[in-house]
């Protein structure tokens, strides 16, 4: 399956002249302010899951109820009843190094980046198994793939009954704010102890090969890459 990353003309310049890549965190991208409200999101990392209780549920030291348990301790010989209202509880992953692509290329898409934060190129990832590798083999005596997967877009609160309540928190993001990006994600954790992790850029040339400049956007025009080269042999 083919990948897209929308960025800057001038970063994907650099990626095809030195194999340069940002290799951004989970918990940086929580700072609106630093990335903006499109590629910033103050929930980054975790979800939220919701029990809604409809009628009367009693819990006890013996008797573990999902959800509710998290939040009530009982003790001894006690028991608490619960009725007509809804417990929430959060699920927050570890902050870990994160690349982040398109699964879709399309110009309406193209035109949403360019509005939202300025971007005005797109290349195309042809190989992800091959891309992949390129960065774990860079990267392996600091970090170690963890995961790839496209975001799945959920509710601001999740019904822990569904299969989206078992999704890694590092995979998941609200519905209403994110779906139009069609994210997918690379995750890497830190290898050993570490402090808190900061973006990382690295140098990848092997990566190279697997990649190819797809689109650019200037004046409000989208050119594909190949019908650049094209011209450019025709002079």
């Amino acid at each position: 399956m083919p990948l897209y990353k929308f960025i800057e003309r001038e970063f994907l310049e650099a990626f095809f002249r030195t194999g340069s890549l940002r290799l951004g965190t989970i918990y940086d991208f929580k700072d609106i302010v630093e990335h903006g409200v499109s590629r910033g999101d103050e929930a980054e990392g975790e979800h939220h899951l919701i029990r809604g209780i409809d009628g009367t549920v009693s819990i006890s030291k013996d008797k573990y109820e999902p959800i509710i348990s998290e939040i009530f301790r009982v003790e001894g010989e006690g028991k608490i009843s619960l009725c007509n209202l809804s417990v929430v509880v959060p699920r927050r992953c570890q902050d870990g190094f994160i690349f982040c692509t398109s699964s879709i290329y399309n110009e309406q898409l193209f035109r949403k980046w360019n509005k939202e934060n300025d971007l005005d190129a797109c290349y195309e990832i042809i190989n992800q198994i091959g891309f992949i590798s390129a960065i774990n083999k860079a990267i392996k005596d600091s970090a170690t793939f963890f995961a790839c997967s496209n975001v799945t877009y959920t509710e601001k609160q999740i019904d822990y009954q569904t299969p989206e309540a078992n999704l890694h928190p590092a995979f998941t993001k609200v519905k209403d704010d994110y779906s139009w990006q069609h994210e997918h994600r690379i995750v890497w954790g830190a290898r050993g102890p570490s402090g808190p992790l900061n973006p990382w850029i690295v140098y990848v040339p092997e990566a190279i090969q697997y990649c190819r400049p797809f689109a650019f956007l200037e004046n409000g025009v989208i050119t594909q890459a190949q019908n650049i080269r094209k011209h450019k042999k025709e002079i």
